[in-house]
């Protein structure tokens, strides 16, 4: 009975460099996809970020002004409320000066 050895080391080192170099290939190509996705999400990060800064400034101004516009408008209605009381009170003294002409004191 004759034994065939098939499970001998044919090692061919032409085919052991090529798989070696498909190796080195595919491992190269595993961390440019990794360093390529972690640029990305690097420089989504970075844009989000600078959008969040800039909505931020946005709604800063936005109340600045609109608080602004409420203290002007404030003032405003105090003015007019200091000119109807100065009306009021000017109104009320030349009342009294016409009552006062009025009064029949020789009685």
């Amino acid at each position: 009975m004759a034994i065939n050895v098939t499970s001998t080391s044919n090692a061919n080192p032409v085919q052991l460099n090529l798989r070696e170099t498909r190796a080195n290939r595919v491992e190269q190509r595993s961390a440019q996809t990794a360093d390529t996705r972690r640029a990305e999400q690097a420089s989504r990060a970075e844009k989000e970020g600078a959008a969040l800064k800039q909505r931020v400034k946005e709604n800063t101004d936005a109340s600045r002004t609109e608080a602004r516009n409420n203290d002007e408008a404030a003032a405003a209605d105090r003015r007019a409320v200091q000119q109807s009381d100065k009306k009021a009170d000017t109104q009320r003294r030349d009342n009294e000066k016409t009552l006062g002409r009025n009064i029949d004191t020789t009685a």
